[in-house]
């Protein structure tokens, strides 16, 4: 939902069922497994991941042309990782600058 300011509607929610929390902390270790992975993997996708979609679940990774054939690579072949990660590689190597233009 937007409000009227044009910002997205956030809700937060306190989560108390310990199966829900459960199930968040072992997603998490998926997610951090396969960040690892990657930290450990550049190598071996650059540099023909450049301007393109790299995609790592089940620590296992993988090289997309978009967004939507990374997530679908995913959920093919590890369809049991909740911790997948997509990473879009610029195509130019350099510096990067973040600002905010608020």
């Amino acid at each position: 939902m937007i409000h009227t300011n044009g910002w997205p509607e956030v809700v937060m929610e306190e989560i108390t069922d310990p199966a829900e929390i459960a199930r968040f902390r072992r997603q998490d270790e998926r997610h951090r497994l396969n960040g690892q992975w990657l930290e450990t993997h550049w190598g071996d996708l650059l540099p023909q991941a450049r301007g393109r979609f790299v995609v790592v679940a089940n620590q296992q990774g993988s090289i997309a042309d978009s967004p939507e054939a990374a997530w679908e690579w995913a959920r093919v072949h590890h369809p049991e990782d909740d911790g997948a990660i997509v990473h879009y590689v610029p195509a130019k190597k350099g510096w990067r600058i973040y600002a905010d233009r608020g």
